[in-house]
């Protein structure tokens, strides 16, 4: 074997985690999904600790191997192999990714898409319908959490690196990150849930006069009046856990649902209804 025996300087460090972070999925693929991107960033590591190309190029071929993790989150699987391939346990290091990618995705997909996309995206739209400077706003307010996140991947490489094999530890306990993930979630349907009856504007035009003798008695009555004596605000939720169904239950595509609705609305309001 033709190692270095050194450890890795912070040249090769930062540059591995700059690459990870920038281009993991570049070379994304259907048959070994971020493999490639991984394997690229581990370059400058491989370098400084291996002397030959020949043995170079041995141990970047074993992190060709399937991988597929959210974005931000590996980075903290990253650093955890990093700091093993520094300590030549090649095989815990490969099945270390193995180990981690599933949970630190689901935990990464958890905190991206529920929690930081519904504040981003909610709050945003809300001020993208109000006039000057609102919907200016509405652009950094989109903007600046996606910043932050993906800064955040840097302290969770070194954070991986640190931890090395231990991570395995704290992710088998799941405690803390079981905590995370559900906080995230009841947060971020909370959200979602409180925008729906500002976000989703559906009212009833129909309305109604009550007939005696064949003579109106009264002012009319709105269809859309006696369902928020019933349930306030029970058409937008209705619309939302009709586009659930369709999505979650009836297999359909985003693409399609809009259509759906946009052809029920449309047919609805020719007709008055709405």
């Amino acid at each position: 074997m033709a190692r270095t025996n050194q450890k890795l300087s912070q040249g090769a460090l930062k540059s591995a985690v700059t690459r990870h972070n920038w281009v993991l999925q570049w070379c994304w693929n259907y048959e070994r999904m971020q493999a490639s991107g991984f394997a690229y960033s581990m370059v400058p590591v491989m370098k400084e600790l291996y002397s030959t190309e020949e043995e170079v190029c041995e141990n970047l071929e074993r992190h060709m191997q399937f991988y597929n993790s959210h974005p931000g989150t590996s980075a903290i699987v990253f650093g955890a192999s990093v700091a093993l391939e520094e300590g030549y346990q090649t095989d815990t290091s490969d099945s270390i990714k193995v180990a981690l990618m599933g949970p630190m995705a689901s935990i990464g997909d958890t905190l991206q898409g529920v929690l930081v996309q519904s504040f981003a995206f909610l709050i945003s739209a809300a001020l993208a319908i109000n006039p000057y400077p609102g919907n200016l706003l509405s652009i950094p307010v989109l903007l600046i959490p996606y910043i932050i996140y993906f800064w955040a991947r840097w302290p969770f490489f070194w954070w991986g690196y640190k931890q090395s094999v231990k991570i395995i530890e704290d992710v088998s306990g799941q405690d803390d990150f079981n905590l995370l993930r559900e906080a995230a979630q009841i947060l971020g349907l909370t959200v979602i849930g409180g925008f729906v009856p500002g976000m989703v504007g559906i009212s009833l035009k129909y309305s109604y006069t009550q007939m005696i003798d064949g003579k109106p008695v009264g002012d009319p009555i709105r269809l859309q009046a006696l369902l928020d004596g019933i349930l306030p605000y029970f058409l937008p939720v209705a619309l939302v856990a009709f586009c659930f169904w369709m999505l979650k239950n009836r297999r359909l595509t985003p693409v399609k649902v809009i259509l759906i609705v946009a052809v029920i609305t449309f047919v609805l309001g020719a007709a008055g209804i709405l």
